[in-house]
């Protein structure tokens, strides 16, 4: 065992660049959700933005919830460019885990930010979360979220289509790509339901935290919000101009 170590510094000692690449995966924002705020938001490292989203075939995005999706980060962001591609994949699972969901992305995921592009990855799956099959979305890195569709249509009834739903969800997540609400950082507003940490205490905010669960049809009364309130804009603003 210590002769292993010994190899092992040994190894880092005279291969510096794999000590940097080391060195950059264990402080990468992506291994945070919420961590990569700067990056998505802004322009100065990442002028454009590519939404990669991987689905398992029959459970492909709603178009207008993707277009939905690419609006409201040309509305947040400064980015100059926000492009999308998506590919299909087989699954038999029912139920997912957290590890699961990571091996799925791992095997699946084509890119990664490079330079000037920033890259966020969205899973579509069908079943559920094992850890909680009420969840119809969850982010889980800082530039990763899933979205379970059949789950979000099991969600809808007669007042809410699964469509508007999913418009929904896939907005929420991505607000917690940019650390709403107040994860990383404390917003000026009384925003944030302290029975529901990250999330709006504002059911007309997208991130009310019914969005992502399978009881928004009993917490919300018509539509579900798919935009974000005054107090999420300018928390967001304030993180653009490097005020929180």
């Amino acid at each position: 065992m210590n002769g292993l170590k010994v190899i092992l510094v040994f190894m880092l000692v005279v291969t510096p660049g794999c000590l940097e690449d080391l060195k950059e995966e264990l402080v990468s924002c992506e291994n945070v959700t919420g961590d990569c705020r700067y990056e998505i938001l802004r322009s100065t490292d990442y002028s454009r933005l590519h939404i990669e989203i991987n689905y398992v075939t029959e459970y492909a995005p709603d178009s207008d919830a993707v277009d939905l999706l690419k609006q409201r980060i040309q509305e947040t962001t400064d980015k100059t460019a926000v492009s999308v591609s998506q590919n299909g994949f087989g699954s038999t699972d029912s139920s997912y885990s957290l590890e699961e969901i990571l091996a799925i992305e791992k095997e699946q995921r084509e890119r990664y930010k490079s330079g000037n592009t920033f890259i966020i990855h969205i899973l579509y799956l069908n079943g559920e979360y094992e850890d909680n099959d009420q969840t119809l979305g969850l982010a889980y890195t800082g530039s990763s979220f899933v979205l379970f569709k059949e789950q979000i249509e099991d969600a809808a009834f007669f007042l809410i289509s699964a469509e508007d739903i999913e418009k929904s969800v896939i907005v929420h997540e991505y607000g917690h790509l940019v650390a709403l609400v107040n994860n990383g950082y404390e917003s000026p507003h009384d925003h944030e339901d302290p029975d529901h940490p990250n999330h709006s205490n504002n059911e007309d905010s997208v991130m009310y935290w019914a969005i992502e669960s399978q009881d928004i049809a009993n917490q919300i009364d018509g539509e579900p919000p798919n935009n974000f309130d005054s107090n999420d804009l300018d928390d967001l603003k304030l993180m653009k101009e490097g005020k929180l």
